[in-house]
């Protein structure tokens, strides 16, 4: 007889282990994603909280959290807390896991925490406060686990007696391409590089991009890394971009191409931009598909009209002759 009490444990049992699977397998499949509070633009001797969280479905009760901070681009990037660590120097980091939010607090500013912040996290099967080992200066344990990090958070503390100084539209200088630039053989292959100058700005808080009849850009872009300091003597930032196009794109007067740059004062973000047209190709010493069109064409009806001459010639010198000869004949007689 069967026993049904059983079966029945055994199929519910099946169920949970399936289910337990394919959570795990959903899990395993999530993408870490870190989240970050924006941007931030304050004076020295302020306190700020920079804040932390996971994307959704995901817990900070199963990840180890850091905090890490590069002073510019490519400096090294420098640890500076953990979670459960207690304070270090004027860095205090804060966990609350049933919120899924990480903070860092910095007092009393200085100016050389001007940096961008990075939240990071790990898998850990280790994470309560009793299991962690405190870091102390700027290296920590290597757990092995693959960390990720968010897109990091822009401190910039304003030196003293600055302002916050946006660029202006005339400030952003769209150049078109040299007329030096590579010229291959096909139309197809040749591009043309055009250059945008953006000065006159303070902090450097800015992004560019590119628009071209009006539509955003990104393909043929290559933007520097950072924005440089210019001298001592203006003590702004300047930024360049460059687009790469096609030849054909540069060479049509209705092509309109626009610089964009996004300026973020530490309250608001603003644009400013400046445009270029095409320009008509120079048609003096080049080749063009209309120029060996109408030299073709040219040639043809020469060609034409040099054969109908010299069919007239020909019939002409042909009756000339035949008429010796007949006039010859004559006299002969």
């Amino acid at each position: 007889m069967c026993d049904y009490h059983s079966v029945g444990r055994r199929l519910i049992t099946n169920m949970l282990i399936t289910v337990l699977h394919l959570s795990l397998i959903l899990h395993s499949g999530l993408a870490v994603v870190i989240l970050q509070s924006g941007d931030q633009v304050t004076h020295k001797g302020i306190t700020v909280t920079l804040e932390c969280s996971m994307g959704q479905g995901l817990s900070m009760g199963s990840h180890t959290m850091y905090w890490y901070r590069q002073n510019h681009h490519g400096a090294p990037v420098e640890f500076l807390s953990k979670e459960y660590d207690t304070t270090v120097g004027h860095f205090q980091s804060s966990i609350d896991t049933s919120k899924n939010s990480f903070s860092l607090q910095i007092t009393e500013l200085l100016l050389n925490d001007t940096s961008t912040y990075y939240c990071a996290a790990s898998h850990s099967d280790a994470h309560r406060p009793d299991s962690h080992t405190n870091t102390k200066g700027d290296s920590q344990c290597d757990t092995g686990s693959e960390a990720y990090f968010g897109k990091g958070t822009k401190l910039t503390v304003l030196e003293k007696g600055r302002e916050v100084t946006p660029p202006t539209n005339e400030n952003v200088k769209v150049f078109g391409p040299s007329s030096f630039e590579c010229r291959k053989p096909k139309d197809d292959e040749r591009k043309k590089t055009l250059l945008c100058v953006v000065s006159g700005f303070y902090p450097d808080h800015v992004s560019v991009f590119w628009q071209v009849n009006g539509k955003n850009k990104t393909k043929g872009v290559a933007t520097d890394n950072a924005a440089q300091w210019t001298d001592s003597s203006t003590e702004f930032y300047r930024i360049t971009s460059r687009l790469r196009v096609p030849a054909d794109d540069w060479n049509n007067p209705k092509n309109e191409f626009t610089c964009i740059i996004s300026f973020f004062s530490g309250t608001d973000t603003t644009h400013y931009q400046n445009s270029i047209r095409g320009v008509e190709a120079q048609t003096k010493g080049v080749m063009t598909r209309d120029n060996y069109l109408r030299i073709t064409q040219s040639a043809k009806l020469s060609y034409g009209i040099f054969i109908i001459k010299s069919t007239i010639y020909g019939a002409f010198v042909a009756l000339v002759v035949w008429k010796l000869q007949g006039s010859t004949g004559k006299q002969n007689h």
